[in-house]
């Protein structure tokens, strides 16, 4: 008897129980519905952007002041990076590419909509010549173009590895302290030892040693005056590495005339 009373009772709360509305059951279907045509339509919305017949690249656009690139070449080289189309054009894939070559010191490469990459290149700037094969930029960074690459006018630096830097800064300073002579700095070495070596553009050659080389330059400027009056075509080089005088090295005598010499080294 209890237990029909109790079935009694469960059957009329069921009864008592309010009914859910049909949207109730509807709007987590509606949103399911709409999360999923979204994500299908995305996905094949981004099959159709990576397909390269639909979004081909039509025009390649190269932008910067070439003296030894050649724009025609360079473009030609892209043109395998771009047969995936605007969507699938690998944009640091063409940097690294463009970045390897020599003659480039930066670049950067965007897309343009709807239909154009457009790259811009800064193309190194020699400034010296750097060992057998090398140049260097007005930055003293170091690169190496082809062997057949010729570049007149530069001077000839050189130095252990690493020095690139320096030795350039050495150069600009040096050229500066002889203006007033108005002789150039044709080549310039650092050595293993750490000593300067010069060689001006008239090839009067100069030894300058490891300690205060743009004092021993100055000194050099000062005493040119008497050393050009002697000279007569006959001065081979100066040995500047004296605490208070230079020595002389001539053709003509092979001996060495020394001013007030107290080696310094």
């Amino acid at each position: 008897m209890y237990m029909a009373a109790k079935r009694k009772v469960q059957a009329e709360r069921r009864q008592k129980a309010p009914r859910k509305p049909l949207s109730y059951w509807l709007r987590p279907a509606f949103v399911v519905l709409v999360v999923t045509g979204s994500v299908t339509g995305l996905t094949l919305m981004l099959e159709w952007m990576k397909n390269p017949h639909d979004w081909p690249v039509e025009n390649v656009r190269i932008e910067g002041d070439f003296r030894y690139l050649d724009r025609v070449a360079l473009q030609s080289s892209l043109a395998p990076m771009l047969e995936q189309g605007f969507f699938g054009v690998q944009v640091a894939g063409i940097q690294v590419q463009l970045q390897s070559r020599p003659w480039v010191e930066e670049v950067s490469v965007r897309r343009v909509w709807p239909d154009r990459v457009q790259i811009s290149i800064k193309e190194q700037q020699p400034v010296a010549r750097w060992g057998v094969q090398g140049y260097l930029n007005p930055h003293g960074e170091l690169f190496e173009p082809e062997p057949d690459v010729e570049i007149d006018g530069l001077p000839h630096l050189a130095g252990p590895d690493g020095h690139e830097q320096r030795v350039l800064t050495m150069y600009s300073r040096m050229r500066k302290a002889l203006q007033p002579l108005q002789l150039q700095v044709a080549q310039l070495q650092l050595d293993a030892r750490r000593a300067w070596h010069v060689q001006l553009s008239n090839g009067l050659k100069m030894e300058l040693g490891r300690r205060d080389p743009l004092q021993r330059v100055a000194r050099f400027v000062r005493a040119y005056p008497s050393i050009i009056a002697a000279d007569n075509g006959t001065v081979m080089s100066v040995d500047l590495r004296y605490s208070n005088g230079v020595a002389v090295h001539r053709k003509s005598i092979n001996k060495q005339a020394t001013q007030q010499a107290k080696r310094t080294g």
